[in-house]
């Protein structure tokens, strides 16, 4: 399985040698085509953790950087981790506001790598601290541009492609998110008849928004566009463009939403293709944390998984695109919404998206 064999690599930072490494073994196993895009590589230069003059094992957060030497309470911030992982930019932001010299984090010893901003260090500690402790972050950290690889592979020859994506870049172990998706494309055999298939491994998706693969590859003939990210058992979130919506029942859902913006599906919404994410917030407690581990129970969700998909390709294979553009239209209508071209019609809205409103 790809994702054992790549797990034991460790951190796969976006832009890196070692996110490079796993790119050419893909095209070993898979043949197909690397596009250079533009990156940039978050490179550690230097990170230890001090409380009360002991070193303690941390993790510090992208993409911040500097040396604090102070007490938790008076010139460093301490917070326990917010229900969801998103808030802890909220809450560095706030630290900032407040003109705190650094900020800690907890979440039951483990480590996560959660992006925030880059004013002052951010960390997560393995320990939990108290006002009063006494802190010293010693961190040196940069973004370099640099360039990197999505592998595309044809599987199946068409005019038009089927498209399935996948990052391969993680914070700390990332077993889930992402390197089991890995594995579904590994395992998905199907045939179709009336459109063509295409696998996608994408650069730097946890990357800077600027720097995406998904964001700088050509999208021309594309059918749909379907990413796999961050799935968990034993559900997925079925998250896509409302002409997907009958497509969920193929899969044990959570819930069915409007695209989210944070995978590497959501460029091709922007332009206008009909697509989807499968993922999983169940993911949560171990999302970008050093707890994103392997379980008993993926072996199960892998076949559950590859069996939906397969089910869903070979029912989407006799689907055109007048059909789904049809869909799409009469749903924004009854919601209210006259949207006259799919690219640029949905638009980000926080954790979701949202039809565009005319002027």
């Amino acid at each position: 399985m790809l994702s054992l064999e790549f797990f034991p690599l460790g951190e796969i930072i976006h832009g890196s040698d070692k996110e490079k490494f796993i790119l050419s073994k893909l095209k070993e196993k898979f043949g197909g085509s690397l596009h250079t895009i533009k990156t940039k590589e978050w490179v550690i230069e230097n990170f230890e953790l001090y409380v009360n003059g002991k070193k303690v094992n941390g993790s510090l957060l992208p993409y911040t950087s500097g040396y604090v030497k102070g007490k938790v309470g008076k010139e460093i911030r301490y917070y326990e981790m917010p229900p969801h992982p998103f808030m802890v930019k909220d809450l560095y932001d706030k630290t900032v506001a407040e003109g705190y010299k650094g900020v800690i984090f907890f979440d039951q010893g483990k480590l996560r790598r959660i992006s925030v901003g880059s004013k002052i260090p951010a960390v997560f500690s393995e320990v939990p601290l108290k006002d009063g402790d006494e802190v010293e972050i010693y961190s040196k950290s940069y973004l370099r541009e640099n360039e990197s690889y999505n592998l595309e592979v044809e599987a199946i020859p068409g005019e038009d492609y089927i498209v399935i994506g996948a990052h391969v870049d993680h914070w700390l172990s990332g077993y889930h998110d992402n390197l089991f998706s890995l594995d579904i494309i590994e395992g998905l055999k199907v045939e179709l008849k009336h459109h063509g298939l295409k696998f996608l491994f994408f650069s730097s998706e946890e990357g800077p928004r600027c720097c995406n693969g998904s964001f700088q590859h050509k999208k021309d003939n594309t059918f749909i566009m379907i990413s796999l990210d961050a799935l968990f058992p034993n559900r997925v979130v079925f998250s896509a463009t409302p002409d997907l919506f009958q497509f969920s029942h193929f899969f044990n859902v959570k819930r069915i939403e409007m695209p989210t913006p944070f995978s590497d599906h959501f460029s091709y919404v922007l332009e206008g293709y009909p697509a989807m994410v499968l993922y999983n917030d169940d993911l949560i407690p171990w999302y970008h944390s050093d707890k994103d581990l392997p379980l008993n129970e993926d072996k199960v969700y892998l076949k559950e998984i590859i069996q939906g998909l397969r089910k869903m390709l070979e029912k989407t294979d006799n689907v055109t695109k007048e059909e789904l553009d049809k869909i799409f239209f009469d749903y924004a209508k009854q919601q209210g919404f006259e949207i006259k071209e799919r690219k640029g019609s949905i638009i980000p809205l926080g954790l979701t998206s949202t039809f565009k409103k005319l002027q």
